[in-house]
């Protein structure tokens, strides 16, 4: 696996003539000759080369994925930093709550129950856990009591 990540942090930068390889590799497997009206294929005769070069267009694939990957982990690194320099940190997350939302959690953070909120705001089960998993991520708080804490710490 040393030569693999080897092998792919040399050829980053030379993801294109990578993919020319492996295409020249595949039609050199598929080659076939013509005589005398007949089609054999190139390594009728000599199958070992054949398969050394399935082998290689197979490592070449490989080290084609893990470069993809590579620049995939790249982007999204620099995708979330991006995002995180342009957010504006808010003193007060609670503020991006929607109007239903700042409801849920009001009554959260006054001790009610999933049952009483439901029948105070006229809703379903599924609909408060959304509101509540909503609230959990704007406010970044993984708990109810994280959210008491949370009420208490901005009064």
């Amino acid at each position: 696996m040393k030569i693999l990540t080897y092998l792919t942090d040399n050829l980053y930068y030379h993801q294109k003539k990578l993919e020319g390889f492996a295409i020249f590799l595949l039609c050199l497997i598929i080659a076939f000759q013509f005589e005398n009206f007949k089609l054999t294929w190139l390594w009728n005769d000599k199958i070992l080369i054949a398969i050394v070069l399935v082998l290689i267009i197979i490592l070449t694939s490989l080290i084609w994925v893990r470069i993809e990957r590579k620049r995939t982990n790249e982007l999204i690194e620099q995708i979330k930093t991006e995002t995180l320099s342009n957010k504006p940190q808010l003193e007060n997350p609670t503020t991006e709550l929607s109007v239903r939302q700042r409801q849920v959690f009001d009554l959260i953070v006054s001790g009610k129950s999933n049952k009483e909120i439901m029948d105070e705001l006229c809703i379903e089960l599924s609909t408060l856990k959304t509101h509540i998993n909503n609230i959990y991520r704007i406010v970044n708080i993984k708990s109810r009591k994280e959210m008491n804490k949370y009420k208490n710490s901005k009064n």
